[in-house]
């Protein structure tokens, strides 16, 4: 099973889930905001390229690059998705609110803010990623491959077919 640039390690190093939160109960979450978010943007042909070399552990010194601001933007998206999902979970009797006798849920609007909250820091890193793949696209030919063709970065960055680049055009919002 491929990981999907970021590890338990890293999730609870980085981001706000604590030590005793199993890594079964978020995972999912880590390849929905790899593929929904991070893979739209910088395309299918370049994220399976880096997702592959990723796994392999064969990427270069500029494909890391590239990939440590995929792990921001990925990472708090994961934050703010498993707040709503591991403290309401769809059981067989429907969803139930986590609690123990040590602990007291948040009210939804609280739960919702810290949504919130998570969501902006990750789509700061995914312009920061954005604006880093525009200014250094030269830097991943797989990137500006005519195979690379559903990135909405490119898309939105270089015209419509993203074939030719136009750094002052384009913005990306989610």
């Amino acid at each position: 099973m491929a990981i999907y640039f970021i590890t338990e390690n890293y999730i609870k190093t980085i981001g706000i889930i604590t030590d005793n939160v199993d890594v079964t109960q978020f995972s999912q979450l880590v390849q929905f905001a790899s593929k929904a978010f991070v893979k739209r943007q910088i395309g299918s042909y370049f994220f399976d390229d880096l997702l592959v070399k990723y796994n392999a552990q064969t990427l270069s010194t500029d494909e890391e690059a590239i990939v440590e601001r995929m792990q921001l933007a990925i990472v708090w998206r994961v934050c703010a998705n498993a707040g709503v999902t591991l403290s309401n979970q769809l059981t067989n009797k429907g969803y139930l609110v986590q609690s123990d006798d040590n602990a007291e849920s948040v009210e939804a609007g609280t739960v919702w803010k810290m949504y919130d909250h998570y969501i902006q820091q990750a789509l700061y890193f995914e312009i920061e990623l954005k604006d880093y793949l525009i200014d250094n696209k030269d830097l991943y030919p797989n990137y500006i491959s005519v195979l690379n063709k559903d990135s909405t970065i490119k898309k939105n960055s270089c015209g419509g077919d993203g074939s030719g680049f136009n750094e002052g055009v384009g913005i990306l919002i989610i």
